[in-house]
């Protein structure tokens, strides 16, 4: 099977990436990830090796080993990487043509803001645990 190859960038397009091979979409309703965002995180993961990012991007450590990447020049948070695996998440607003990709799961379910739901018929799991779908 060929390789998809998916651009992204930021707001202001001083940062932008070419990645091959992303996954489908996590949604991550930890309470950090709400705070980063706004809203929940929205990513899809792809192997280091996979990514070549250009621009200035600067990193913030929410707690040891976890940070997020933002444009030095707009702000936008486009990134997020432990630096234990071999990963990096992209945000999936950042990705300009998201073709193929879909839901993957939902994570991190016991935290998520009261005021939004979550499809039932999508997988999903209270951590990092496997995924459930609730029927």
């Amino acid at each position: 099977m060929p390789s998809i190859e998916y651009e992204g960038s930021c707001v202001c397009g001083q940062t932008s990436y070419t990645a091959f091979d992303l996954n489908d979409i996590s949604y991550c309703h930890c309470e950090q990830c709400r705070k980063m965002t706004g809203h929940f995180m929205a990513a899809s993961q792809v192997s280091r090796e996979n990514i070549k990012i250009k621009g200035k991007i600067k990193w913030f450590y929410t707690h040891e080993g976890s940070r997020h990447g933002f444009c030095d020049n707009c702000g936008a948070n486009m990134f997020w990487q432990n630096d234990n695996k071999p990963t990096i998440s992209v945000t999936a607003g950042s990705i300009d043509d998201s073709k193929e990709l879909r839901t993957w799961h939902h994570i991190f379910t016991e935290e998520k803001g009261c005021y939004y739901n979550i499809n039932p018929k999508e997988p999903q799991s209270e951590g990092y645990g496997n995924s459930k779908i609730d029927e």
